[in-house]
């Protein structure tokens, strides 16, 4: 992780991935998978321990959303339906409390996708 995100993460306490960001690992991630299939994938790797330390806290499958918490970080998971046999997933992390993150939301979504490689593979 740079010097750069840790400074800035004094004072701010969020990151998340969008369809056109300035730094192209937190891009809106695409795969030929079912919304469905993509809710169980992740849940599988929350209840397996891929992703260490985080819990399931809420699951919204008409709305296509994950909760998950792990102690002061919440991460919130949206699976968007493309088609039926594609879907989109963009995270937002956030930590509650006065002080920043320094940089672990970053650090904690890219580890999410790194998680989720294993169950599923991102279109290129």
């Amino acid at each position: 992780m740079s010097t750069a995100r840790v400074i800035t993460g004094i004072w701010r306490k969020h990151e998340e991935t969008k369809e056109n960001p300035k730094e192209s690992s937190l891009k809106t991630r695409y795969y030929r998978k079912s919304r469905e299939t993509l809710i169980n994938d992740i849940k599988k790797i929350v209840q397996n321990g891929k992703f260490a330390g985080w819990a399931l806290l809420n699951e919204d499958v008409v709305r296509g959303e994950i909760m998950l918490e792990k102690g002061a970080y919440g991460m919130v998971i949206t699976i968007y339906k493309i088609t039926p046999m594609q879907s989109a997933i963009d995270v937002y992390c956030s930590k509650e409390g006065m002080l920043g993150d320094f940089g672990n939301s970053y650090r904690y979504i890219l580890e999410f996708f790194n998680a989720l490689r294993t169950e599923a593979e991102p279109e290129s």
